[in-house]
């Protein structure tokens, strides 16, 4: 079988993946194991695809959220306080014969607080690396509807909780979760080189657990999921054939 411009270029691309979550995985090396698994699996869809695909783009994109964690499902805390967030990344988009496969990887940062009726609050910082894994279709050749996995990992975070006195409360372990499995569903345009998304996600695990405080027995529990609202635009570098 002859070897198309697009499979060179899929291995290029593959080997900027796999150094990319080398990277990653060195610096957290708590999920190795799972983002190794996830890797190699969107490796393996990204060659297998790109062998038989009819359009290959690749590009970059940035974006902003709106999340919405859900209050109710705080063991300690109500009244969640949520704050628009901002993305980045690349994503590669794999043209077949009727529908398309869309690999992304994102930096994306998570901003809220939430307190209780005991004036204790709690500010948390988090950043994540998102790698969606969406599947859709071009309707009238103009707009794309896309849905599919997203696999979220924790690579850094800044939780503060504050007591009733003022005083802040260090936590000595638990919290949130390094690894979260999440969806997406959303709609895209294109116009020229320029990409134009918005899409709902939603976690389908906790993004976090209970947590011990460091100065006393007490513990916070953040057990909830979160939904958030995306725009995004992207910008196509390379497009094949």
């Amino acid at each position: 079988m002859p070897v198309t411009t697009t499979g060179i270029f899929c291995l290029s691309y593959c080997e900027v993946i796999f150094l990319i979550n080398k990277f990653i995985v060195n610096l957290f090396y708590n999920s190795i194991y799972t983002m190794n698994k996830i890797t190699l699996l969107v490796l393996f869809l990204v060659c297998f695809s790109v062998a038989k695909a009819q359009e290959f783009a690749l590009g970059a994109k940035v974006g902003l959220t709106s999340t919405q964690v859900i209050g109710s499902d705080f063991k300690s805390f109500s009244s969640p306080d949520n704050y628009n967030g901002f993305l980045l990344g690349a994503y590669t988009r794999i043209g077949l014969v009727s529908f398309f496969i869309q690999p992304e990887i994102l930096f994306r940062n998570l901003n809220f607080s939430v307190a209780n009726n005991n004036n204790s609050s709690a500010s948390n910082k988090l950043s994540y690396i998102d790698v969606p894994v969406l599947f859709g279709k071009k309707i009238l050749k103009l707009v794309r509807v896309s849905a599919g996995p997203n696999f979220q990992f924790l690579v850094d975070k800044d939780v503060t909780i504050s007591n009733a006195s003022g005083t802040v409360d260090p936590l000595k372990e638990g919290d949130f979760k390094n690894f979260v499995l999440g969806a997406q569903a959303g709609l895209g345009v294109d116009v020229w080189k320029l990409s134009f998304d918005v899409r709902y996600d939603f976690s389908l695990t906790q993004i976090g657990a209970a947590a011990q405080l460091a100065n006393n027995s007490n513990s916070v529990d953040f057990s909830t999921r979160a939904s958030m609202l995306q725009f995004s635009i992207g910008y196509r570098f390379i497009k094949l054939p």
